[in-house]
């Protein structure tokens, strides 16, 4: 009986070791002029957002026509910008790294007009844009809102969810989740212990407001709004929302000083089997971003190659 009960779950396990999440259409590469790295796809899913390998810059790329129209050349304006509702234009960072300061800008995607917003302020992460104003919270400081843009944006394109949780974001301060509702501001901080303070990155919000994702301990969760309900999904890095079900990140390695192996993988939101999305080869794949639609997925290898995936849900 005991040996019919191990051979059983040796037969489950090995079933969820092979479970298909998705289907791999197609993989193409798209090259441009230049080295391109962190993609991340346009409101329109026609164009990705690249930058330099350390996010400097930012760049369009058009999947279609294969132009690429550089936008600006700071420092550190491909990390974490925003886009408006409408897609029109870019909230971003220019970081000035010998002051451990940052300047907020926005950018008109059509014009490659660029205003600031802020200027030299503590460090900040992530940012949200609400019709025509940026929300964001200097580490140290009480909430800000600058006006980005005079022109009027319709939320109108905005599913329900999505909708009814726009004033609902998180970020990161001092290394810890914080999440932002309505303006009253809230710590996460579900992994720590009295003998262990653990430091969290990669936050971000789920496309429907509800779930918060987290790098802490080197792995990646899922977690509700005030922390509960944390769901571990493995050691996946750099991890993005696949619409409100799926996670896509990375599985690397390293020799201490540089990346050996990485691919490109996928887990359920709410836990599971990990599936590797990437066949196995000498490129390194990093930093996914996944489509507006979910059926894309883009990244870039070390040389800068950008790849763009098609994939179907098994």
């Amino acid at each position: 009986m005991r040996k019919a009960l191990f051979l059983l779950a040796a037969v489950a396990v090995a079933s969820m070791a092979s479970a298909q999440h998705f289907k791999v259409v197609k993989t193409q590469r798209f090259a441009g002029p230049t080295e391109m790295y962190h993609p991340v796809f346009t409101p329109d899913g026609q164009s990705l957002m690249v930058s330099g390998e350390a996010y400097d810059g930012l760049s369009v790329f058009n999947l279609q026509t294969k132009a690429l129209t550089k936008l600006t050349s700071m420092a550190g304006a491909g990390y974490r910008f925003a886009f408006s509702a409408d897609g029109k234009t870019v909230v971003c960072h220019e970081i000035h790294s010998d002051e451990q300061t940052v300047s907020l800008h926005s950018i008109d995607l059509a014009t490659k007009a660029s205003t600031k917003l802020a200027s030299h302020v503590p460090h900040v992460n992530a940012v949200n844009l609400v019709d025509n104003r940026v929300m964001f919270a200097p580490e140290g400081r009480s909430m800000e809102t600058k006006e980005f843009t005079s022109r009027r944006i319709s939320t109108r394109s905005m599913t329900k969810n999505v909708r009814s949780n726009i004033n609902v974001y998180v970020t990161e301060e001092d290394l810890k989740v914080v999440v932002y509702n309505n303006g009253r501001r809230s710590v996460v901080d579900p992994l720590s212990t009295p003998d262990n303070d653990v430091n969290y990155c990669w936050t971000s919000l789920s496309p429907n407001g509800k779930r918060i994702l987290f790098v802490g301990h080197d792995d990646a969760y899922t977690c509700n709004l005030d922390g509960s309900g944390l769901v571990h999904l493995g050691k996946i890095h750099a991890p993005v929302w696949c619409g409100d079900d799926f996670v896509v990140g990375m599985q690397d390695k390293d020799d201490g000083y540089f990346f050996t192996k990485s691919d490109i993988v996928v887990v359920p939101a709410k836990g599971g089997s990990i599936q590797q999305l990437t066949p196995s080869s000498s490129d390194i794949k990093m930093f996914p971003a996944v489509s507006p639609e979910g059926d894309r997925i883009a990244y870039h290898t070390l040389d800068g190659k950008i790849y763009v995936m098609t994939i179907e849900k098994q």
